[in-house]
């Protein structure tokens, strides 16, 4: 290998962070799952912002004692979605750039 001309890993670059979220957040348009994967070293007290999820929304997230406390999506153009945590489901309607914050999630 020549000097100064490593290897690139794009799937440890770009594929790492995708999974980080993909453990707090998994969505499928219409469909969004909180905190499906959360891990236990996390789980105390944690957020996130400005996570996009399919369907066209971005959400923001709190969570503490490995629940969420605070769900906010927003409609990047999306309309409806469900937001589910443990069963519990909360179906939304927004106008694009519209969002609304769910609270009292967990069942």
């Amino acid at each position: 290998m020549e000097r100064g001309r490593g290897i690139f890993q794009i799937d440890a670059n770009l594929g790492t962070p995708t999974a980080m979220i993909e453990m707090l957040v998994q969505s499928r348009p219409g469909h969004v799952e909180l905190l499906p994967a959360l891990p236990a070293a996390w789980a105390d007290d944690g957020s996130i912002r400005g996570a996009g999820v399919r369907g066209g929304f971005v959400l923001d997230l709190r969570w503490r004692h490995g629940r969420p406390t605070e769900a906010t999506p927003h409609s990047v153009g999306g309309r409806t979605t469900t937001v589910s945590y443990a069963g519990a489901t909360r179906r939304i309607h927004l106008a694009p750039g519209g969002s609304v914050t769910l609270r009292n999630l967990a069942p």
